[in-house]
């Protein structure tokens, strides 16, 4: 419990029944990473124990780590949007698709760990240690949802930068699900190809 209780300085508040049969098993699994079964566990235990401050801190703490190990998890992803310089732009449509829905899952997380904190607020309205949690995960919020909107907004605006076909083999593009590559022209002008058409023929254009 020491890792939990150090990372924020709040003692968890909860009856030897609830350690026993709730922190402890959690706190087995959190310590080897399983973040997800340790959430299930404390939900368990909330089911049972609704007003326990020990599992509200520990549901928003959980789901805080989750949440944190799914970002660092999207660095392993293709990148969805890459700069090739000389004005060239790649759109992986898929992967950026797959990142939007992962961006979802991960403010869907932190958010039901804010609410496990107001939850906690109710009950000790006065602690300085939470009010902290609670700002630090509203921080994280806002930071995760301007990456999303700019991402998003890159994304939807796509077809109306340059057309809805391929310059090299004049065919339709689907922005959601294929590699794309943006080239400047001119200093108000923009085309499109599909990846595989611009390393055959846009290079040598």
């Amino acid at each position: 419990m020491s890792e939990t209780e150090g990372a924020f300085n709040v003692p968890l508040k909860c009856t030897p029944e609830e350690y026993k049969h709730f922190v402890e098993p959690a706190m087995s699994e959190a310590n080897k990473s399983n973040f997800p079964t340790a959430l299930d566990i404390v939900t368990d235990g909330l089911n049972a124990h609704p007003a326990s401050e020990g599992l509200l801190f520990l549901k928003a703490y959980f789901g805080y780590k989750l949440a944190d190990t799914m970002s660092h998890e999207l660095t392993i992803l293709p990148k969805p949007i890459e700069a090739l310089g000389n004005g060239v732009l790649m759109i992986d449509g898929a992967a950026t698709t797959a990142m939007l829905v992962r961006f979802q899952e991960i403010v869907k997380m932190l958010a039901e760990a804010g609410t496990a904190i107001d939850e906690l607020l109710q009950v000790n309205p006065n602690s300085q240690e939470v009010l902290a949690f609670k700002s630090y995960i509203e921080k994280k919020l806002q930071k995760l949802g301007q990456e999303s909107d700019n991402m998003r907004l890159t994304f939807s605006n796509s077809p109306s930068i340059a057309g809805g076909f391929c310059i090299g083999c004049k065919q339709s593009i689907s922005f959601d699900s294929q590699k794309v590559v943006f080239r400047r022209t001119s200093s108000s002008q923009m085309e499109v190809w599909h990846f595989p058409c611009f390393g055959k023929l846009g290079r040598e254009n």
